[in-house]
């Protein structure tokens, strides 16, 4: 009898941390939110728009957005799917690159028309530093390049690479979810 109460026990024990931890876990993060506030910083880089956000809801994948506040968009309606980080040759959807954004990614989008220099040094500065990134180009900028991040937007008609990089510092991991990656 005393070997199974040494057993049980424990066992118990550990099961009920278990659930606890796996509830407190889930809570804030790989969930849908109704938080829309803002994650604050010391320092906010200069030039960048801060928006209200309109919603942290999921749509159906394959469906567009409707409830976005800027041109790209900062935030809102998303699919329940995010983008994956990297550079890419060809834009993912706006919609999955939101919920990125949520967990926390900036994204760089560029009018493909750029010129070749600047999407290289672009690259350069994603590859140096590659964690929670999206490199993109993207037809519907209304400026050369975007940089974005959650609830924020910076526009650039000249790149400016140490700027670019304090965008990246300052803004990355300040979503509202909160990933490893």
């Amino acid at each position: 009898m005393p070997l199974l109460v040494w057993f049980l026990v424990p066992t118990v024990i550990l099961m009920g941390v278990g659930v606890w931890f796996l509830s407190k876990s889930g809570t804030g993060t790989m969930q849908e939110g109704t938080d829309l506030a803002l994650v604050s910083v010391n320092t906010p880089v200069p030039g960048t728009v801060e928006f209200t956000i309109p919603s942290r809801t999921h749509i159906v994948h394959g469906t567009s957005a409707t409830d976005w506040v800027s041109n790209p968009p900062i935030g809102g309606q998303h699919w329940d799917r995010p983008a994956d980080n990297g550079i890419y040759d060809q834009a993912p959807a706006d919609e999955e690159i939101v919920h990125s954004m949520e967990h926390g990614y900036v994204w760089i989008a560029y009018k493909p028309d750029i010129g070749d220099d600047i999407k290289e040094e672009l690259k350069k500065i994603v590859k140096s530093d590659d964690w929670k990134l999206i490199l993109s180009p993207r037809d519907k900028n209304d400026s050369k390049i975007a940089l974005v991040s959650w609830g924020r937007l910076l526009k650039m008609d000249e790149p400016n690479y140490d700027k670019i990089r304090e965008f990246i510092k300052t803004y990355r991991n300040r979503g509202p979810e909160k990933t490893p990656n």
